[in-house]
């Protein structure tokens, strides 16, 4: 079976997106799966870059069409939807393809993809790694990306999400039938090739990732808590690509040390040097069904580097009931400094829980977020084979 992957980012652009495509198709036979972008202006220098590429096919194709500036713009939007439908149609019947996976991201991408599926009858799987219409809260396609989602979901042979929450919104919003849950993968392997970090007099806190309106009253109580604490040698250091003077402006100040962001190489030995890793959401956001039905795609890495990890996230989210779940980090559930001051205070003073925590969230990394078992869940929806598979088939 060959089948199209249609994502707004590709290896080997640098995004958490992109990231878990790459892991999820890096074992495949290229021959297998073809992928397809949006030329941004940029595909030129997409195409040169070699590290981190995957070895399928890769197809650009226009994001905006030339239309007249005079025409409606909701009309605008449904005929660049069509538009883009054909063009991943043309290549899904030159290839050969057999399914379309396509991911969130943009707003035409998901519609596109259907419309080319029902065009050729090939097999259509939305794999939801965001949550399409709570993407457009505040825009002008709001309405519309609900509309649109409805359908979307109504016309797919199968849905495929990062965790439980998703998949139970696909099934109750929208009747869906087929789920199948793929956790965002990690290189587990990465981080138990690194060394045991040794003891020092600073306790780093440490996030890395981008810090937007899904976060930030999360980091304030943080800072917050931090400064209750009275505890000169805890720091938290940011490793982000927001700058500190916009953090500022958000509230985010205090013992805080921004680094910039780093290479995707750089992030593992980063998180196993921490001694205590930060995972928020925010507990007011425009979009809470989004943050509800979040798995960041740092979970699986947090857990791998095997460090006690702080979840800071509302009581109804995937993150807090997960890490509750599996005992794998320490949950506050509330927007509340002192509960928050209180369990860093805890993961400071309680070598046991500590160790227990980093024993717990190893163990989920491994059994749920590692390459190979991701993959395997990806391949066998589609009735693909991975090389591991079929090297262990082999023998």
């Amino acid at each position: 079976m060959k089948f199209a992957f249609v994502s707004q980012a590709l290896p080997p652009s640098w995004s958490g997106q992109s990231i878990v495509i790459y892991r999820l198709l890096r074992d495949l036979d290229p021959s297998c799966y073809c992928l397809i972008t949006q030329d941004y202006g940029d595909a030129r220098a997409h195409r040169e870059k070699k590290e981190g590429r995957l070895p399928g096919k890769y197809f650009y194709i226009p994001r905006r069409y030339a239309i007249p500036r005079a025409w409606r713009f909701d009309f605008v939007r449904r005929l660049n939807i069509r538009m883009r439908a054909r063009q991943i149609e043309k290549i899904i019947r030159r290839e050969h393809c057999e399914a379309v996976v396509v991911c969130p991201g943009d707003f035409f991408d998901l519609p596109a993809a259907m419309y080319a599926s029902q065009a050729t009858g090939v097999a259509y799987y939305p794999y939801m790694l965001d949550y399409y219409s709570q993407q457009s809260i505040g825009f002008k396609s709001e309405i519309e990306a609900r509309h649109l989602e409805a359908e979307i979901m109504k016309h797919a042979t199968g849905i495929i999400v990062p965790n439980e929450f998703m998949g139970e919104e696909a099934r109750t919003r929208y009747g869906v039938r087929s789920v199948t849950i793929v956790r965002n993968p990690c290189d587990v392997a990465a981080y138990e090739a690194l060394p045991t970090p040794e003891p020092n007099s600073e306790f780093k806190i440490v996030y890395t990732g981008s810090i937007y309106n899904a976060h930030f009253d999360a980091f304030r109580n943080l800072t917050l808590a931090v400064a209750k604490l009275g505890r000169p040698e805890v720091r938290i250091h940011l490793y982000t690509n927001q700058s500190r003077e916009e953090l500022e402006r958000n509230g985010i100040s205090g013992s805080v040390i921004v680094h910039e962001a780093l290479q995707a190489s750089a992030i593992p030995r980063i998180q196993k040097e921490a001694d205590l890793l930060f995972l928020p959401l925010a507990f007011n956001s425009p979009f809470p069904e989004l943050i509800r039905t979040s798995a960041p795609g740092k979970t699986g890495e947090y857990l791998a580097a095997g460090r006690p990890i702080l979840v800071h996230a509302p009581s109804d989210s995937f993150l807090a009931w997960y890490f509750n779940r599996h005992k794998c980090g320490l949950v506050v559930d509330q927007s509340d400094p002192e509960k928050l001051a209180a369990a860093i205070n805890s993961l400071l003073t309680d070598s046991f829980l500590r160790h227990k925590l980093e024993a717990n969230a190893l163990e989920r990394a491994r059994s749920e977020f590692s390459i190979d078992a991701s993959s395997a869940a990806f391949s066998r929806l589609l009735g693909l084979k991975t090389r591991v598979a079929a090297q262990t088939e082999m023998a």
